[in-house]
């Protein structure tokens, strides 16, 4: 009698079914097409960002804050009644985003501009105005203070420098200028941001009512225009890359593939190299953003580019950079992968834009002298599998 015996401890053997060789990883680098890379100039303008820049000699970027309430009202209505009201006192505030948290004995002064300020002034016409005569007021911030609400009160005749007398259209307009120990620079909020300065008056209305609630009341008035200023505007370098500055600057890099990798590798790790042209200038401490954001349709300057968190490449460029820049970009290279209409290229940004002092240039295919951008593919080939 025969009969047959499992041996479940035995390893298998199956020769026809195993690879005949080992996974292999390679590297490759592209650089951008010749000539495809370009920066593109203006996109957000000062004042449409998130924040607002003051300075005082900083390298970056020398600027002054400008910005103009929403009219106060000559009345206030209770009862279906316009009535007159009485000042009691204003408070005028700033909110503090971002300061170099190694300078000490910064100080942040206000004064009064003219009513009429608006889009187009320029820093040659605020800056003679940011004198002794036109002083509100001055706010020393405290060294431990690194970002919050910086404010200032003023009654009696303080309200002098702040008056708007009945009949005079009721527009208060505040320039801001900065001193410290050194030169430095503050980023303060912006209307945009929810976090802009504000006008806020405490009044007695004239009306025979003993009820607080009724007589004592508050105006508070928000910026109908906000804006920095600084001397000069710096328009992009047409032989580098830039991307930051004020308007700000994006830059469009496009690459080309190779059909044995778009078609059947598998895409380890894709990394974007950038080389500074020089040392990148900022507000120390107080680092940006470096995004890199998957291009939807090619059109140039008007890309549209994605808004999907997981084709946006973010990386933390800090002022004083001066090495290479990399920024991890594989789901962008992967994404080329997986739809052959989507375009093979990448939209620099530098984040908050027009809110920082901030503004790099790279290298690109047009200066060999420094280096054009690379794009470092790490990735595996298809595994050769024996035939049977």
């Amino acid at each position: 009698m025969m009969a047959c015996q499992e041996e479940l401890t035995a390893p298998a053997d199956c020769p026809e079914l195993c690879p005949s060789g080992n996974a292999e990883v390679f590297d490759l680098i592209l650089n951008p097409l010749p000539g495809s890379d370009s920066s593109y100039f203006p996109y957000v303008a000062p004042g449409s960002g998130t924040a607002l820049l003051v300075s005082n000699g900083l390298p970056a970027a020398e600027a002054r804050t400008a910005f103009r309430f929403v009219a106060r009202p000559d009345s206030i209505e209770v009862r279906d009644t316009l009535r007159a009201y009485t000042v009691d006192s204003v408070l005028i505030s700033v909110v503090l985003l971002a300061r170099d948290t190694l300078t000490d004995g910064l100080k942040v002064f206000l004064y009064r501009l003219p009513p009429t300020i608006d889009e187009g002034i320029s820093f040659a016409e605020v800056d003679p105005l940011l004198v002794e005569a036109n002083i509100i007021d001055s706010i020393l911030v405290p060294d431990t203070l690194n970002s919050g609400r910086l404010q200032t009160v003023l009654q009696a005749e303080e309200l002098a420098k702040v008056a708007l007398p009945v009949g005079t259209g009721g527009t208060l307009a505040v320039g801001v200028a900065i001193a410290a120990a050194q030169p430095t620079g503050i980023r303060i909020g912006s209307a945009v941001s929810g976090s802009g300065p504000n006008f806020l008056t405490y009044t007695t209305v004239d009306v025979p009512d003993t009820a607080t609630a009724i007589r004592k009341q508050q105006i508070l008035r928000t910026p109908a225009f906000n804006t920095f200023l600084t001397p000069t505007t710096i328009e992009p370098d047409s032989t580098v890359l830039t991307v930051g500055g004020a308007p700000s600057s994006r830059a469009l890099l496009r690459f080309d593939l190779p059909e044995s990798v778009e078609d059947s590798a598998t895409i380890v790790r894709a990394t974007l190299e950038l080389i500074p042209t020089a040392p990148i200038l900022g507000l120390p401490t107080d680092p940006s953003a470096l995004a890199a954001r998957a291009v939807l349709a090619d059109l140039g300057a008007k890309s549209p580019v994605t808004e999907d968190t997981g084709f946006i490449a973010l990386d933390t460029l800090p002022p004083g950079t001066a090495d290479t820049v990399r920024l991890d970009v594989t789901s962008l290279v992967r994404l080329w992968q997986a739809d052959s209409e989507r375009p093979e290229a990448v939209f620099l940004s530098l984040l908050p834009e027009a809110a920082t002092f901030m503004r790099a240039e790279f290298g690109s295919t047009r200066t060999p002298a420094i280096g054009a951008p690379r794009l470092r593919v790490t990735y595996l080939r298809p595994f050769p599998f024996e035939s049977p």
